[in-house]
């Protein structure tokens, strides 16, 4: 498959956003992640999974339950992947610049909106691992994290890609 300039320039935007996003996430505090934090904190809240807080050295934290929604729970990394992943998905429907621009501004937030639903569910499920009090929390925790949001980024991908097949039927 040849690639249009369009293209191109869609995987080299996707490729910059990555780099520039895991630039920033390796010096941002809880302050500077607020902006994903904080919805997902709330959304955990309002399903009765905690009673999160915002705390500028901790992140989002619920002192009576013991847990915090940290810096490192932010799921940027999984938003940059499914970002990327949007992206190569969708190239099937960049023809142009303007189609183009219009896709990226698209897998943004569709990237930004699964992060906080896949991150949702993963931090849910962490807090009853928690309640558990389960030997080998830690790793228990970090191999549910790895299987959400390799399930989560594969479930996106699929999606997109029959999406991105069926617009393309369309369009010819």
């Amino acid at each position: 498959m040849k690639l249009r300039p369009s293209q191109i320039a869609a995987l080299v935007v996707a490729a910059a956003v990555v780099v520039v996003g895991k630039t920033y996430y390796r010096a941002a505090t809880a302050s500077d992640l607020d902006w994903i934090l904080a919805p997902t904190a709330h959304i955990v809240t309002a399903l009765g999974s905690g009673h999160f807080t915002f705390d500028a050295t901790a992140g989002w934290v619920d002192r009576d339950l013991g847990f915090a929604i940290a810096p490192a729970c932010a799921g940027l990394h999984f938003a940059l992947a499914a970002f990327v992943a949007l992206v190569v998905a969708g190239l099937g429907r960049i023809r142009d610049a303007r189609s183009c621009a219009r896709w990226l501004v698209t897998a943004a937030a569709v990237a930004y909106v699964t992060t906080l639903v896949i991150n949702t569910l993963r931090i849910v499920i962490a807090i009853h691992m928690h309640r558990m009090d389960l030997a080998n929390r830690e790793e228990l925790h970090r191999l549910e994290g790895t299987v959400i949001y390799f399930g989560g980024l594969c479930a996106l991908y699929a999606i997109a890609r029959a999406l991105a097949g069926r617009h393309h039927e369309v369009a010819r």
